[in-house]
């Protein structure tokens, strides 16, 4: 029953780790799921598959039994998965969705060993970024998990950050708010802004790839005075004349000799925080958020993803006309797709309102139903359909779904863009 789906779920699907988090509502904070190894929590897994093709069995390759030989390896599972559509190891061969989903499932089921009741309420999926592909498999993968439409959600790892960052107390992003990210000879810097002049704050970020020219992993074997010297210098580059008061690092580089001291000739003037678990945490985060059991209402989450416009439709509903919400900012536009059945009662148009919240402009939309007259009055019933090819191209399409054997459906499909912003 849908009152027992009660977990608020991140993950944070990495290249080479995979690492998960749940909500506790005793807390109201997400706390990290592991599995029992060797008597043990251990909070990573592999980002990869050991395969017993004999016995029909997969596992993770920290966690091969002692009788397993011959085994099938698939070292780079996420990489394979967004690369190919099969994947091959000599002789053997499987589809690279049945791979995800043989992960995604043995990740999700050491849940049941702290919740065995318990069903999801939202799962938020974070990965360094998406592809069309990767959407696509979690589509099909939540479908084939019978976890209802809008249960599962895929983010990048900017827009878990954003969630991560603004839900910490608020005097650590009162101002401006960095992030360093060092993952496997590469840094990245991503930046949050606020601004604060209206409500809600509006919350981005942006995003600078610092490698150019540099490979950290061959700095390191220079020696960690060199790493660190060029860390400082790349990092008071980008942080030059910006008012960051709040940094975060993370990333397997960051776990080296030379950090500690390093990040200590940072903190001057700011506050600096090391952990691996920021993405599967910000996912967490978000998925509170979405789930409507937030407490973020003052912000509104945007970046080159996600919709900047409330998009309602004008219609008589619960004995009064109101306008009902469809689309709202902040969502990812992928991830819009609303459906609303109507009857017209003597409309011969029907209004979708478009309100942009960083432009603080509201435009309505007349969207005209001449083109299925010559029926009795309230004998047409329409299907509203609400979906973006972009984020800033709506997609409004209208479906005649006639009424029943009195009035049988034309078939017609009417379509219309509508640019936001």
């Amino acid at each position: 029953m849908e009152e027992e789906r009660k977990l608020i779920v991140g993950i944070d699907l990495g290249e080479h780790v995979t690492q998960m988090s749940c909500f506790d509502f005793n807390i109201f904070e997400p706390v990290s799921i592991g599995r029992m190894m060797n008597g043990e929590r251990i909070y990573e897994f592999p980002t990869a598959l050991a395969i017993d093709e004999k016995r029909g069995e997969w596992f993770f390759t920290d966690e091969i039994p002692e009788n397993s030989s011959d085994l099938i390896f698939l070292h780079y599972l996420l990489a394979d998965v967004i690369r190919e559509d099969v994947i091959r190891v000599g002789d053997f061969s499987v589809d690279s969705y049945v791979a995800l989903k043989r992960f995604i499932v043995k990740v999700l089921s050491v849940l049941s060993e702290y919740y065995p009741k318990d069903k999801i309420r939202k799962l938020v999926i974070t990965l360094s970024e998406k592809t069309e592909k990767m959407i696509s498999y979690f589509h099909r993968l939540a479908e084939e998990l019978h976890l209802p439409q809008g249960v599962m959600v895929v983010q990048n790892h900017r827009q878990s950050y954003m969630y991560y960052a603004v839900s910490q107390p608020k005097e650590l992003w009162v101002n401006n708010v960095g992030l360093f990210e060092m993952e496997r000879g590469k840094l990245n810097y991503l930046q949050i802004n606020i601004d604060k002049k209206s409500i809600p704050y509006i919350i981005g970020v942006t995003k600078k790839e610092l490698s150019e020219g540099l490979d950290w992993e061959e700095l390191e074997q220079q020696g960690n005075e060199k790493i660190a010297y060029a860390f400082l210098n790349t990092a008071n580059t980008v942080l030059h004349k910006q008012y960051v008061t709040t940094l975060y690092v993370t990333g397997k580089g960051f776990e080296k000799e030379w950090v500690g001291d390093a990040l200590k000739k940072l903190c001057s003037g700011r506050r600096v925080f090391s952990g691996q678990n920021l993405f599967t945490r910000g996912a967490c985060y978000a998925a509170r958020e979405l789930s409507g059991s937030g407490k973020l209402t003052d912000c509104l989450f945007l970046d080159e993803e996600m919709i900047s416009s409330n998009v309602s439709l004008r219609l008589y509903t619960d004995a009064c006309m109101k306008d009902v919400l469809v689309a709202k900012a902040g969502t990812v536009w992928s991830d819009v797709d609303t459906s609303v059945d109507v009857i017209p009662d003597d409309e011969e148009e029907i209004q979708i309102t478009i309100q942009n919240i960083l432009k603080h402009e509201t435009r309505a939309h007349m969207l005209s139903l001449s083109g299925f007259s010559g029926r009795a009055n309230k004998m047409t019933r329409f299907t509203i359909r609400i979906r973006f090819a972009d984020s800033k191209t709506c997609i409004v399409t209208l479906k005649d779904n006639g009424f029943g054997e009195f009035c049988p459906s034309s078939n017609r499909v009417w379509e219309r863009h509508i640019t936001i912003g």
